[in-house]
């Protein structure tokens, strides 16, 4: 079974495009971490990435793909409490 990937765009429709990037290059990471257990800015290079991009998004996009994965794995689920709360 293939996981969903759902990158969401923080900015919303009113800023534009603008963490586009980004999730093109969190996007790739997570098919990279998914099908062969990591990813490195070095193999972004083979992804169609240039090196100016990947110094520029890097950072970003590895932690909205860190997030992602994480979400993926069901690790955030398991560590968010359930109680009961009555009005």
């Amino acid at each position: 079974m293939t996981p969903t990937i759902r990158i969401i765009d923080i900015a919303g429709k009113k800023q534009g495009h603008r963490f586009e990037p980004y999730q093109r290059m969190a996007n790739a990471i997570i098919e990279r971490a998914l099908n062969n257990g990591g990813c490195t800015e070095q193999d972004l290079l083979a992804q169609g990435f240039t090196k100016q991009e990947t110094r520029d998004l890097w950072h970003m996009s590895h932690a909205m793909a860190s997030i992602e994965l994480k979400l993926m794995s069901g690790e955030a689920a398991r560590k968010i409490k359930s109680e009961a709360q009555y009005a």
